[in-house]
């Protein structure tokens, strides 16, 4: 992915600008790979940044830039592993930082911690370079903020949008069964929402629970109110085809995460009209306002509480509908895309003015893997 990394720019910056990455040690990021490959089981593909997500918003911002302004460096991605600077002004989107990934997400403090330590300061060092760092939450804002000491008004929140998510298929229907979109069975709470859905069916609620992205366990594909629908490779038609189906007919999606940055899930379900019972942790409670665009639970709720909050909630397909379709409108107004270039182009003419040569555009992100990911 580095050397990607480095012909993309080079492509982009022209080969002036050479980006050096700084050096990772070789037991970090094979622990990196076995983890997201073995462990979890996630295919090669899965693994990555969303390229093409990152594709949309670079043209979004692109479009709204006014003619006659030369187009500033954008980096996306928390680039820890850049250490030579653009000569020319420079912004990044990143919707976390290595810290959250390794120390708090991953809650990983297997890897000596004197690398994690040094990419991080060259992490930070990156960011206290740039004219603004646009962040996917407020919640990132003010975690970046406070550890890497970068002071409020350089960091700035602008939101996020969905992946490339195939249109709905009309009608819209509201059955009963949820669905969980996630790359991580364990980490996205997949047992906790198994067994939340046992706890409402067994007060009564006709309710059942579907899979897209990682495989839950055999013994929780056992359970006949369970389906697991695959990892549904968007890139292909037959995929797409099924992910609109399930997602058009789901009653709303359940993520229960314990930790958590700025779930794309949120606005992907949402541009299905579909709500999110979600756990009310990181970023996550900026993008649902509770019983009007979906569902937040406490950090601890167990099965049970939540089990009983599904049960008086997906009952009533016309309420899922009102709740769905608000989901939707906020989404589409907060949580798109469109809504974060709009952002970032006002940071842009505000530390631009007077500017005169400024650099393309370039998009990218820094992901841990190796030299020879040269087709990622």
């Amino acid at each position: 992915m580095q050397f990607h990394l480095l012909q993309v720019l080079e492509a982009r910056l022209g080969p002036a600008l050479r980006i050096a990455p700084v050096g990772i040690p070789e037991q970090f990021t094979a622990k990196w790979i076995s983890r997201v490959q073995k462990q979890f089981g996630i295919p090669r593909r899965y693994a990555y940044y969303s390229e093409t997500r990152l594709e949309a918003y670079r043209q979004r911002v692109e479009s709204q830039l006014p003619e006659g302004l030369d187009r500033p460096v954008v980096f996306f991605g928390a680039l820890p592993f850049v250490e030579c600077r653009p000569s020319q002004p420079y912004f990044i989107y990143t919707d976390s930082a290595f810290f959250i990934h390794y120390w708090e997400y991953n809650q990983d403090h297997t890897h000596a911690r004197t690398e994690i330590e040094r990419i991080c300061t060259a992490e930070a060092e990156f960011m206290r370079g740039a004219e603004c760092v646009w962040c996917s939450s407020q919640w990132v804002v003010e975690r970046i903020s406070e550890v890497y000491g970068i002071s409020a008004e350089k960091v700035r929140f602008v939101g996020t949008g969905p992946g490339d998510v195939p249109q709905p298929i009309q009608p819209i229907r509201y059955e009963n069964f949820l669905v969980m979109i996630a790359a991580d069975f364990e980490r996205k709470g997949g047992q906790l929402a198994v067994k939340a859905v046992s706890a409402a069916r067994e007060m009564g609620a006709d309710l059942s629970i579907k899979f897209i992205g990682a495989k839950p366990p055999a013994e929780v594909l056992k359970l006949p109110f369970v389906e697991w629908c695959g990892w549904l490779d968007l890139k292909k038609s037959e995929d797409r085809k099924r992910f609109a189906e399930v997602m058009s007919r789901a009653s709303a999606q359940i993520l229960l995460s314990r930790i958590d940055l700025t779930p794309l899930a949120i606005p992907e379900a949402a541009s299905y009209s579909k709500a999110t019972l979600a756990a009310g942790v990181g970023g996550i409670p900026e993008m649902i306002v509770h019983g009007k665009t979906g569902w937040l639970v406490g950090t601890t709720a167990e099965a049970d509480e939540i089990g009983s909050l599904a049960a008086s909630i997906f009952g009533q397909s016309e309420k899922l509908k009102i709740v769905g379709e608000a989901a939707s409108v906020m989404c589409g107004n907060m949580w798109s895309w469109d809504a974060v270039a709009g952002e970032a182009v006002r940071t842009i003419r505000e530390a631009c003015k007077g500017l005169t040569s400024m650099s393309y555009v370039a998009r990218n992100s820094v992901h841990l893997c190796t030299n020879s990911d040269h087709d990622t």
